[in-house]
């Protein structure tokens, strides 16, 4: 029997022991595991902040950079673009960004002869192609008002539905101006967020209500400033309610049904404002990097006469898409004069330049063309807003930068960032 207890306590202990082993030897491959991560994303860290370096140099000096003529022997060209790169090693990307594409360095290794040591890639675009809604307010743009009209109608909202539009931008008006004067009949100011937050609150157990419907996204006090995020729009009264009727904020700026309340036949179906917006920029469209929707909307592409008709959204769109469309074709367009290589982008040099490609080759319904109006609103190369993507990549490891930088006096300052998005 004592034998017998002593090999039982015998294997108990060898058991307890190997457990223990066992725990010891997962705990240390773990922590080799964690220590190797833990360098390796030292290691990619160190490459993003290569990135950056390398996303300022390009952004400091694009502006700098000459493009070699077109002097009709190909050859001489490429012989010109090879000199250059042999002495900026990042001549093509600053091209690139000086004709209004993006730029793409690609996967750059910071060992040529060992690739897993690790890789960093640069990503740069302009984006001014949108409006700064911080300045379509009475207090910024003077023609801010035909602006958001022009962007409401273009969004699907009837454009004879006048109230309806006065609501939405009367509301945005006093959301965003310093002071707090109701803005006509559908403005709103904080007196009046403040007595519907109150309002809600005595309905938030009851979200069949229409007072939470309406309500449910109020704030008890207006802005009074810039926004910096878009989704704030959904906190306006004009978002959520008009008429004493709840309507729907996220369709508003995202898209879908806007009035879900009413009977189908009365729905408004509208594509979402949100697309056509930033919450910054200069207030100018560059139209070599703006879409077909957003160029739509620019005042004396869109042309309303008053008469409220929707046809002027398809005049606007006509307009817009002849402008996309000769920026596509590029060097296909016969010019009298010598031009660049960069050319075969199609990029527009001038107001000139933009107006005569565009007159040969629209045909609108009504036999619209460009107006004066819009040479104000436009712009031909990249201002001072750059989105700026940075991924390092080291032995699996990712780390990605996604920011939104300002170039201003020869300086690069973010005022967007964003890790690992």
């Amino acid at each position: 029997m004592k034998r017998g207890s002593a090999l039982v306590g015998v294997i108990w202990t060898l058991a307890v022991l190997s457990i223990l082993i066992a725990s010891y030897a997962v705990d240390a491959h773990l922590q080799t595991r964690v220590n190797l991560y833990l360098r390796e994303r030292v290691h990619v860290d160190h490459l993003t902040d290569a990135g950056i370096a390398i996303a300022e140099v390009i952004l400091t000096d694009y502006t700098n950079v000459s493009v070699p003529m077109d002097n009709g022997t190909e050859s001489t060209s490429e012989s010109e673009i090879e000199d250059k790169m042999e002495y900026d090693r990042w001549y093509m990307e600053k091209v690139a960004l000086k004709d209004n594409r993006e730029c793409d360095t690609g996967a750059i290794p910071v060992d040529a002869l060992d690739r897993a040591n690790g890789t960093v890639n640069v990503k740069i675009k302009p984006i001014e192609s949108k409006w700064n809604i911080n300045r379509l307010y009475a207090g910024g743009d003077p023609n801010y008002d035909k602006i958001w009209q022009a962007i409401l109608v273009a969004s699907g909202i009837p454009a004879d539905h006048e109230e309806l539009i006065e609501s939405i931008v009367a509301s945005w008006c006093d959301w965003r101006d310093p002071d707090d004067t109701q803005t006509g009949e559908y403005g709103a100011e904080t007196e009046y967020y403040t007595e519907k937050y109150d309002d809600f609150q005595r309905h938030a157990d009851r979200e069949d209500s229409k007072e939470y419907r309406m309500y449910k996204n109020y704030k008890p006090k207006t802005r009074n400033g810039e926004i910096s995020d878009l989704e704030e729009l959904k906190c306006l009264r004009g978002f959520n309610e008009f008429e004493d009727e709840p309507i729907s904020a996220d369709a508003l700026l995202n898209g879908g049904v806007l009035n879900p309340d009413e009977k189908e036949e009365d729905q408004i179906h509208v594509g979402g404002i949100k697309k056509y917006f930033s919450v910054f920029g200069s207030g100018k469209m560059n139209v070599n990097i703006a879409d077909k929707d957003t160029l739509a909307t620019v005042p004396g592409i869109f042309q309303d006469k008053g008469n409220h008709d929707d046809d002027a959204v398809t005049n606007a769109m006509d307009l817009a898409e002849a402008i996309v469309e000769c920026r596509k074709q590029g060097d296909s367009i016969i010019r009298d004069k010598r031009v660049s290589a960069s050319d075969a982008t199609g990029s527009y040099s001038d107001w000139n330049d933009l107006q005569t490609r565009v007159q040969e080759a629209v045909h609108t319904a009504s036999g619209e063309y460009l107006q004066e109006e819009a040479q104000q609103y436009l712009s031909y190369a990249p201002d001072k807003y750059f989105e700026v993507t940075i991924t390092g990549t080291a032995m699996g490891i990712s780390h990605s930068i996604k920011a939104t930088a300002l170039l201003q006096d020869g300086k690069v300052r973010y005022i967007r960032w964003q890790e690992d998005p």
